[in-house]
């Protein structure tokens, strides 16, 4: 990087951190970096990069809301996790995306490509698409514009069953493998991220949309239709050192504890439930949301508990 970029690149940081009254565009051929942990306010809200103008983030930045985001692509530069504040014709749609290479994001409100479904997927969405590039595990968030509720009640009817989709020559494919996305929310606002084992070379599929996971529509009889199990005293408090949860007696359930990103926390296997009472050893959680994934005899079921 040249000596003249790196002036350009610290006095657009200045100026965005105390000019709070003036509306940014950031013009052809200049870049407006923003570090993590800074902040800044348009009045118009919106950020306009005018056709070769560049808006960047440094990896851990979590700019960006409902009113203050960027129309156009957003790079972040570095490793770690990082929000893309990126948004269209009124929707805010952000990315959050933990990278491990320099990584980029652009939302379009507008119909996705068409392809044919691959074999895992039985349905795409036509509202809205996603561009991206880099490497990481990432989460896509929906809105009631998003329409989730027709995607998932017209092929199937589980909301679980939403996966993330991409568009590889001309055919839509999932991916992360079948039943790893860790879907959160209702079919008005939420997320799916993609599994959080494996990372996505994002630049291997050209478009990335909603779809449904085929395996997970088939699995009608999850766990908790033979046996609701029920979290005991949620909220948890954080001192806690087990998660206690009433169930029929069975042997050899699988817990996985991961939190709303999709990481996965802990994972515990051969537990016994006895009396109808079964406890789970609670890793160090620190106080918000979380997603336990109970698997037995092949049959799953998520329940979100919240730590105190």
């Amino acid at each position: 990087m040249s000596m003249k970029k790196v002036y350009t690149l610290f006095l657009l940081v200045f100026l965005g951190l105390n000019c709070f009254a003036q509306e940014l565009y950031v013009a052809d051929g200049a870049e407006f970096y923003l570090k993590k942990g800074l902040d800044f306010t348009t009045s118009n809200s919106v950020v306009t990069l005018v056709s070769t103008g560049k808006f960047s983030v440094e990896a851990g930045s979590m700019w960006g809301d409902s009113q203050e985001y960027v129309n156009g692509k957003v790079y972040a530069y570095g490793l770690g996790e990082t929000k893309l504040p990126v948004g269209d014709n009124g929707v805010y749609a952000p990315v959050l995306i933990n990278h491990s290479i320099d990584s980029e994001a652009q939302y379009f409100n507008a119909i996705p490509t068409s392809g044919a479904n691959g074999a895992g997927v039985d349905a795409v969405s036509n509202k809205e698409y996603w561009e991206l590039n880099g490497q990481g595990v990432f989460t896509l968030p929906w809105i009631p514009a998003s329409d989730i509720s027709t995607l998932v009640n017209d092929n199937g009817g589980k909301l679980s069953s939403v996966a993330v989709v991409g568009l590889i020559g001309g055919v839509w494919n999932l991916t992360s493998a079948t039943q790893t996305n860790v879907v959160t929310g209702d079919l008005s606002n939420g997320t799916v991220t993609t599994d959080s084992a494996n990372e996505v070379v994002l630049n291997g599929f050209s478009q990335y949309t909603f779809g449904i996971d085929h395996q997970v529509v088939l699995v009608i009889e999850d766990l908790f239709i033979t046996n609701d199990i029920r979290i005991v005293s949620n909220p948890i408090d954080s001192n806690s050192e087990s998660i206690q949860f009433v169930s029929a007696n069975i042997e050899n359930l699988e817990v996985t504890i991961f939190d709303l990103l999709g990481r996965k926390i802990s994972y515990q296997k051969n537990i016994s439930v006895s009396n109808n009472r079964g406890s789970i050893a609670k890793p160090n959680l620190k106080s918000g949301v979380y997603l336990l994934n109970f698997e037995h005899e092949g049959k799953k079921g998520t329940k979100k508990i919240l730590i105190k």
